[in-house]
């Protein structure tokens, strides 16, 4: 296979946009500082009825560096789709629009795609920042793992191809996880994924600390893998003893807790009132060792002065 010419590697950067006037620019700024050249920045404002926001997308209307495309809400698959759709060139990398990238990942990834057409999709190790930082310690790819839990951040760069042929996003997933099932059906398809051992990729952490997956409840949770078993039975079907390795794996790390917490249980249900006594004395005992520190403390500082 030859290298794609200059014209078929064109990286379109697709950035659902939904009340996020206040992060946008951060994330914008990341796009322009990439030191890969062939790139156009598509900003999908998904119905936003913030008044920064929308002053700000009026605003990036007048840049020819990037265009603007507005919609009705209808969550992050739709905001994806519209922006692929509405873009050129042979690659697309979705971002977060508070989220940042490093110059040189755009670069780097599309150079693995053109020289290796075995892999499907081009990540990097990752750091948060904002309310939390330092690395984000996600686990390396394996199936056992990856069928059950996301391994793979959503801003790596795919194939327009890929997209195309497994039908985009799942406009259907609009409360979590619609990336990891876009991301199985894409490896689903026999590519490999490839991660730069390097931070290129900056996921940010709220102001309530939390993160898409946290806040969802456990229904919504099992109505998402529900959904995503049911778009790749195949792919289930094709790494079912991956699957098994997983559900036994923890059958025998839930039969190992409760044999070690076994005495410590039967103890708590025998003598509720021994153990709520204990637990009173823990209390104290810690209340003490709180006030006796707090008063050597100011002790010392009246010393030092």
């Amino acid at each position: 296979m030859s290298p794609p010419s200059p014209s078929e590697s064109v990286v379109a950067v697709v950035i659902p946009v939904f009340d996020s006037g206040a992060t946008l620019p951060e994330t914008l700024d990341s796009v322009r500082a990439q030191t890969y050249d062939r790139i156009r920045i598509v900003v999908v404002d998904d119905g936003s009825t913030d008044p920064r926001t929308r002053e700000l997308l009026d605003e990036l209307r007048g840049d020819d560096r990037l265009q603007v495309i507005r919609q009705d809400n209808a969550g992050p698959s739709a905001a994806r789709n519209a922006g692929i759709r509405a873009s050129e060139g042979a690659y697309f990398l979705p971002l977060d629009s508070d989220d940042r990238i490093s110059p040189t990942y755009v670069a780097e990834a599309v150079a693995v795609l053109d020289a290796r057409p075995d892999v499907a999709l081009v990540y990097a190790r990752a750091e948060l920042f904002g309310r939390k930082s330092g690395p984000w310690p996600l686990p390396d790819f394996d199936w056992t793992g990856f069928l059950i839990h996301n391994q793979i951040f959503d801003a790596a760069l795919f194939r327009r191809a890929d997209w195309a042929a497994v039908g985009g996003y799942d406009e259907t997933m609009r409360r979590g996880r619609e990336d990891h099932d876009f991301v199985m059906r894409v490896l689903g398809r026999g590519g490999e994924p490839h991660r730069i051992d390097a931070v290129r990729y900056y996921y940010r952490i709220g102001p309530d600390g939390g993160s898409v997956n946290s806040s969802m409840s456990r229904e919504d949770l099992i109505a998402a893998h529900s959904q995503i078993l049911r778009n790749n039975l195949q792919t289930y079907a094709d790494h079912a003893e991956d699957l098994f390795t997983f559900v036994f794996r923890q059958h025998d790390e839930i039969m190992d807790l409760r044999h070690r917490y076994a005495l410590p249980e039967r103890i708590r249900v025998r003598f509720p009132r021994a153990v709520g006594a204990a637990k009173a004395v823990r209390d104290a005992l810690r209340r003490t060792a709180r006030a006796v520190s707090a008063r050597f403390g100011q002790g010392r500082d009246r010393s030092e002065g």
